[in-house]
């Protein structure tokens, strides 16, 4: 008999078991002109241990057909700000369905409890020359991770985007919707591939935006595809500096790693690797930052690196937030790879090299992390629905590596620098397409652009 029912047990969907919890949605904490309610959701940790998500909504305006789940990125992120400082964004898809968004566990937010970890700006390492060197950076990893475990380590070691996709399927029951409707922009289209692997079933729709692709099999074909994405950028700069400006370019980077050129009015230095870094960050804001581009190259050849520093109190190349998620979403390298991986893409992209976050920055922050990656990239699975996605010069081609797993699905192209289409940019055009394809499913042409 037991043999029997196991093939039917199989077919249950989650949380089959336990009863959908009924939401109360009362106002959300904090005055707001903007009509959100909020509501509790206890979510499982472990078999033993649940967090309480917070979880907003901004209801229909019309006859009620479903809803919407938002993730607009960060990892972290403040989500139910976010989602009550824009609720305009999403006008046309209130006019049938509810918008709901939850705080992250785990993140500070409205959600409970929050690790006590620095979730501020993380500061990248540069290159160790060695092994030793190598070691040390792992070991301060290690302390720094630890530290951050300290405060709760059953919930650090469940931060990574496949236990928030198990949240969303949560939230999905406690909503009573038989499948989801999906934004994820920025990082929070890593979590919607993460719902799309481990719940394809419960897919009806997902928009991606200014994502990376977190699907695939090969992730150093992944870190080269993005090195060539990178330098495609930079191209559109060198092109427009005129002659000679590549070959300047490359010397300075050389002359850098060699030896770091002072930032006299940072007070501190830069090798090449990070000279391209902050070089990248203000080519990705477009022509409008191209002239001090110019002007920064020119002045660090006269030995002052000084307009290659990024604004705030930090210096130096690094990203916010203390790389919890993504220590578990992406693998970890020990040295040999690291150096392995670091030549083949200073050859794949010599004006930009291997200085973009996920090959440097990741790299180089994640080994000796306490906990190994819980998360790890893999191909989505056959018979999704069509996904929509979009993206910019610097992000258009990610996103397409994602989207293109699927069959049947659009990518957006908008011709020009930025980020988050959708919910950073605001571009009109984005969110006329993605509030079709949400409501009924209407996917734009192929080949689409948007102004």
């Amino acid at each position: 008999m037991i043999k029997l029912l196991l093939p039917l047990l199989l077919l249950v969907p989650p949380h089959a078991d336990q009863p959908p919890r009924t939401l109360d949605w009362q106002p959300c904490p904090g005055d707001s002109a903007v009509t959100a309610e909020c509501a509790d959701l206890p979510v499982p940790v472990t078999s033993t241990r649940t967090v309480t998500l917070k979880l907003a909504r901004l209801p229909a305006t019309g006859p009620r057909r479903g809803s919407v789940l938002v993730n607009f990125g960060g990892p972290q992120g403040d989500q139910i700000a976010l989602l009550r400082s824009r609720p305009h964004l999403f006008d046309r898809i209130r006019e049938s369905m509810d918008v709901v968004t939850w705080d992250p566990r785990g993140y500070p937010g409205l959600s409970r409890p929050a690790l006590a970890c620095d979730w501020t700006f993380l500061r990248t390492p540069r290159f160790p020359a060695d092994q030793a060197g190598f070691d040390r950076l792992v070991a301060d990893n290690r302390a720094r991770g630890e530290r951050c475990r300290a405060t709760d380590p059953e919930l650090f070691d469940h931060m990574d985007s496949g236990s928030d996709a198990r949240d969303v399927e949560a939230i999905r029951v406690a909503l009573r919707e038989r499948r989801v409707n999906f934004i994820g922009t920025s990082y929070g289209g890593v979590i919607a591939q993460a719902y799309a692997r481990k719940y394809p079933h419960r897919v009806r729709t997902v928009y991606v935006d200014g994502t990376g692709n977190h699907s695939t099999r090969d992730w150093d074909g992944e870190l080269d595809a993005i090195a060539r994405d990178n330098e495609a950028f930079a191209r559109r700069f060198l092109d427009w500096a005129g002659p000679d400006v590549e070959r300047r370019w490359q010397a300075l980077v050389a002359r850098a790693d060699a030896e770091p050129i002072p930032a006299l009015t940072a007070s501190t230095g830069y090798d090449g690797t990070q000279l391209q870094a902050l070089a990248f960050g203000k080519l990705r804001r477009g022509p409008v930052q191209w002239d001090e581009v110019l002007r920064a190259i020119t002045a660090a050849e006269a030995g002052d690196a000084s307009g290659f520093a990024p604004p705030g109190r930090d210096p130096n190349p690094g990203l916010p937030g203390g790389g919890v998620k993504e220590c578990l979403d992406f693998p970890h390298a020990d040295f040999a790879r690291v150096e392995r991986t670091t030549q083949r893409l200073r050859r794949i992209a010599p004006n930009t090299g291997a200085s973009f976050p996920l090959a440097w920055h990741l790299s180089l922050t994640c080994p000796g992390w306490p906990t190994p990656t819980a998360n790890p990239p893999a191909p989505l699975p056959r018979g999704l629905p069509p996904f929509l996605g979009a993206g910019t010069w610097q992000d258009h081609a990610a996103t397409k590596r994602v989207t293109d797993q699927v069959a049947g699905s659009r990518t957006i192209f908008h011709d020009g620098p930025g980020h988050n289409l959708f919910a950073g940019m605001m571009n009109a055009c984005v969110i006329e397409h993605v509030s079709a394809y949400v409501t009924d499913r209407r996917l734009p042409p192929a080949q689409v652009t948007c102004p």
